[in-house]
């Protein structure tokens, strides 16, 4: 009987572990390297033939010789800069330079006058918010990120929120205890030491929460997910929910509204 019973345990939990998705990357997708560096999963000859440098358990899901690959540096003649995606290559004094980069031709060299920082607006929330979207496509992970950069593969929502503020500002959100989506929805601005803003009057780069009624007295668990606003209306950057990437979502139809005010960084 108590065979049966092992046995039986055994093949449910092997079910239930059949079921909990877990987060993929892809060859040749978006990852993120050492310090925080925009890189891309690749085999691992290819990444140091174009002269980059890889880590090991940031590209999970593929095969065992896929790395995440980065090029902090790269050159062509007078101009020096380092390898991203192209999309995150938008400065006004910006340009791509093809061939120069490990991956796709997505993955190139950007070179120019802020080709160390990503381009954001004059306001903290901007800066922090341009932060976050150089971790496009990097997958969601269930409590997953620290001040470093990703871990278990990926960044949560508030995770991913947490690591911008304290790649920007140097502020550690995580040691504060402010990490969790409800501690830094309800937390009183003395502690938070940043300003709580009406909903009405939200702008790019502020903070939005997510969670029924967003009461802090009586449900703070109930209050969800968090996102940084793209500008005044309804599109958020966010890592959302397991099996997505990062990336942008329009939220003006969703079934479920925001909280009552955002955070603003400044």
């Amino acid at each position: 009987m108590r065979t049966q019973l092992l046995t039986s345990l055994f093949f449910i939990i092997a079910a239930v572990e059949a079921t909990v998705p877990f987060p993929r990357s892809t060859v040749n997708g978006a990852c993120t390297g050492e310090g925080g560096a925009s890189g891309v999963c690749v085999a691992t000859s290819s990444c140091t033939r174009d002269g980059g440098t890889y880590i090991s358990n940031a590209c999970p899901g593929t095969p065992d010789d896929i790395k995440c690959c980065t090029k902090p540096k790269c050159s062509s003649g007078d101009n020096h800069g380092d390898c991203r995606w192209k999309q995150n290559c938008t400065g006004a004094k910006q340009s791509l330079i093809a061939n120069l980069c490990p991956g796709p031709d997505a993955f190139q060299c950007c070179v120019g006058e802020a080709s160390e920082t990503p381009s954001g607006g004059d306001n903290l929330g901007e800066k922090i918010l341009a932060k976050a979207k150089t971790q496009e496509g990097v997958p969601y992970h269930w409590a997953g990120g620290n001040c470093k950069g990703p871990t278990g593969g990926g960044f949560d929502c508030s995770g991913l929120v947490s690591w911008a503020v304290c790649q920007v500002t140097g502020r550690d959100l995580f040691s504060e205890g402010l990490r969790v989506t409800r501690s830094m929805y309800c937390a009183k601005e003395s502690k938070l030491k940043y300003k709580k803003v009406a909903w009405a009057n939200r702008r790019a780069g502020d903070a939005v929460f997510f969670g029924g009624k967003c009461d802090c007295a009586n449900n703070p668990e109930g209050i969800h997910h968090v996102g940084l606003m793209m500008n005044g209306g309804w599109d958020m950057w966010n890592a959302l929910k397991t099996g997505t990437n990062i990336r942008h979502d329009n939220f003006k139809n969703w079934d479920e509204s925001p909280c009552p005010y955002v955070i603003r960084f400044d």
